[in-house]
């Protein structure tokens, strides 16, 4: 059945969620098209553990300033917290994500892992995965790209989840289904109306906050993760 046909008939009907789940994850098993996000939030992380082939990031798209692809969102003793790389601009040009450079001038790497530290200092899996942290921005990766994907390994490795990806050639080049630019740092598309997010155990506060990075589920919940995540299936 199109595409098309799919949207237009199906998709669009509210009443026809069942529906859409059974051909969302017929094309989900062709492989998946998203950006690359700085330790996604637990929505992207949903997606892309539901991605049963192969991943492909779009790197071919102009750098979007101010999105998740350079931020994330913890949850500290003074609530949510938001990291965000620093990254070189070039003046009066536009640059592929594939190409954007980190800026190591700023003290961002200190000043984040001071922030997880805070944050989580005293979770029940901080201890265990911190030092891949620390040797991950030990590394100094050049490139944003290079930086966003050795957390998604990290993230993936605990998980229990093989990791197969694939870069695009052109933009919006891919097979499978798309979720290009459906997450978004700003506004209302911020990823709770594609994936159904579930509480669980915080360090602070005592009303849930959803729709933080991955890290906030994995030091708290280590591998049990795993089970929590397939849980936020696709609306």
């Amino acid at each position: 059945m199109p595409d098309e046909f799919v949207e237009k008939h199906v998709l669009v009907l509210p009443e026809n969620r069942a529906i859409n789940r059974i051909f969302a994850n017929i094309r989900l098993f062709f492989g998946m098209h998203i950006e690359l996000h700085y330790l996604p939030c637990l929505a992207y992380m949903s997606l892309v553990l539901q991605g049963e082939q192969k991943l492909s990031f779009e790197v071919m798209e102009h750098f979007t300033k101010q999105s998740y692809r350079n931020r994330c969102r913890i949850l500290g003793a003074n609530g949510v917290e938001v990291l965000s790389v620093p990254v070189m601009h070039t003046s009066g040009h536009k640059l592929f994500t594939k190409d954007v450079q980190i800026d190591y001038s700023q003290d961002w790497v200190r000043r984040h892992s001071g922030a997880i530290q805070a944050a989580y200092g005293k979770a029940p899996f901080f201890e265990h995965f911190d030092p891949f942290i620390q040797q991950i921005f030990a590394k100094k990766n050049k490139f944003l790209v290079d930086l966003n994907i050795d957390f998604l390994k990290l993230s993936m490795k605990i998980l229990g989840k093989d990791f197969h990806y694939s870069f695009t050639n052109d933009f919006l080049d891919q097979d499978g289904i798309s979720f290009f630019n459906q997450i978004q740092a700003k506004g209302a598309l911020d990823g709770s109306s594609l994936v159904n997010l579930v509480p669980y155990r915080q360090c602070f506060g005592t009303d849930f906050v959803s729709n933080l990075s991955i890290l906030d589920l994995l030091m708290n919940h280590g591998r049990d993760s795993k089970q929590i995540l397939e849980q936020m299936k696709i609306n």
